[in-house]
């Protein structure tokens, strides 16, 4: 997946998509992991970056799915990356109605948001109601293990995982290993390095993209 310095899409790239749209398009599924705020929050001040630029780069990295026959994302709702990415599916969504982008929130469980604040759980809450479709991996209260169930759906459903990660150990580091034993492609953003690594199926063979 290309960088593209704009977040918006220009004419001749909608064009195409909506060609392809047109076209037999096909429905490729892109799935979200990364930190939450605490560890986001880290690997933000050691590579320099802020909030909104992060923002910036996912932004761009989810057009530049759509461009490459991807139209659906699929977030598991938690707190930082996940509800990042929810909330810029479903502005693209409503921005670019032709392309049929659908947005599916995985949720690990029933009640994996009781112990947020209220005003993430309301954001959260409004974002699963606007859900295409909404997937409870767990139907159970919360338990040992749903969340790491709810990462291996996430890989399991996708075609390609994007990740918000720098090593640091947890459950994103278990869902990028889990995807990479499958064989599917991950796309590494590295706020802490200014860097968009891309691995390729099961082989250690990777590229990699400066960010400015």
């Amino acid at each position: 997946m290309k960088i593209y310095q704009k977040s918006s899409i220009n004419i001749d790239l909608f064009e195409k998509m909506w060609y392809n749209v047109r076209m037999n398009y096909v429905n490729k599924v892109l799935a979200i992991t990364g930190y939450r705020p605490e560890k986001l929050s880290v690997s933000l001040s050691q590579g320099g970056m802020s909030m909104k630029n992060l923002e910036k780069i996912l932004r761009a990295q989810m057009i530049e799915a759509l461009d490459n026959d991807f139209s659906t994302f699929v977030s598991g709702m938690a707190l930082g990356t996940d509800l990042l990415f929810a909330k810029i599916a479903v502005e693209l969504r409503a921005k670019y109605k032709p392309l049929g982008i659908k947005f599916i929130a995985a949720l690990p469980c029933r009640d994996h948001d009781c112990n947020w604040g209220s005003r993430e759980r309301e954001l959260c809450r409004e974002l699963v109601e606007t859900a295409d479709e909404v997937v409870l991996v767990s139907d159970s209260h919360y338990y040992d293990g749903c969340m790491a169930k709810r990462n291996r759906y996430l890989v399991d459903s996708c075609d390609e995982l994007l990740a918000i990660y720098d090593g640091q150990r947890g459950g994103t580091m278990q869902t990028v290993n889990y995807a990479k034993k499958k064989g599917i492609q991950v796309s590494i953003i590295d706020p802490s390095r200014n860097k968009i690594v891309v691995l390729r199926e099961k082989s250690a063979n990777y590229s990699q993209i400066e960010l400015s």
